[in-house]
Order: C-alpha cells, then structure tokens, then sequence
C-alpha cells in the first residue's frame, strides 16, 4: 500500500494537499487535493422544525452546503412526506417538541417501518438545561 501525507502548504491557494506514493512509482509522489475523496452524490434531508424562522435558516445553511431539503412543519407533515416517496429521504432532522406528532412519535413510525427504518434520524431541541 502506499503511504498517504496530508499537509498544509503555504504555497497552495485551496490549503489542503494530500501526497501519496503508489505502490508502482515508489519513490514518486503526486498531489490530491482532499474535495477529490468527498462523496459526489447529494443527500436529500427531511427537515422537520415548528419555528419558521429557524426552518428556514437551517433549510438555508443546509442548502448552502449542497444538500437537498425537504422542510416541513409538523411530524405529520414528516411522515406523509417520507410515504409520499418523492424525495427519496437520506436523513431525518427533526426537532422533538412538534405539533401534531412529537419528534418522538415521528422517530417511533420510522423505526417500526420496514422501509424507513435505515433512514438516520438527528433529533434536536432547543431546551436549555443551564
């Protein structure tokens, strides 16, 4: 196997080098930037959130990081989205206290789906325990 050096270098615009060498060019090295070794697809996200305000600006950085979102209101909303089967859901973030259903009501359906169940879900709160 070769052996893999990751380094940051003055001299490169971007910041980031990766240097190997192959196990055929002993001796030779040749530079990757690390965005070659991220994943190409886009995850789709299902973004549950009562507050429109935080919806969207969490909707927004989530975009901004190429990511497809999905956001809905409410965990009813949620789960008639994830039956609808447009989307093709990669990840659920909800928050926990929710109209209509609760975030954990929502993760509840999802684990006892067949279909749905190997879907991440991230739960959130704004609950301070200060």
């Amino acid at each position: 196997m070769g052996e893999v050096v990751v380094s940051s270098s003055s001299e490169e615009e971007e910041g980031m080098v990766v240097e190997f060498e192959t196990e055929k060019d002993i001796g030779s090295s040749e530079v990757v930037r690390w965005e070659e070794f991220l994943p190409r697809m886009v995850l789709s996200v299902l973004l549950v959130e009562a507050d429109d305000s935080t919806r969207q600006i969490i909707a927004a950085l989530l975009r901004k990081c190429s990511y497809r979102v999905a956001a809905v209101p409410d965990g009813l909303m949620a789960w008639e989205t994830l039956k609808d089967g447009h989307h093709n859901i990669d990840l659920i973030l909800t928050e926990v206290e929710l109209p209509s259903i609760s975030g954990y009501a929502l993760l509840t359906l999802v684990m006892e789906h067949d279909v749905y169940k190997n879907i991440p879900v991230i739960s959130m709160s704004k609950s301070c325990f200060c």
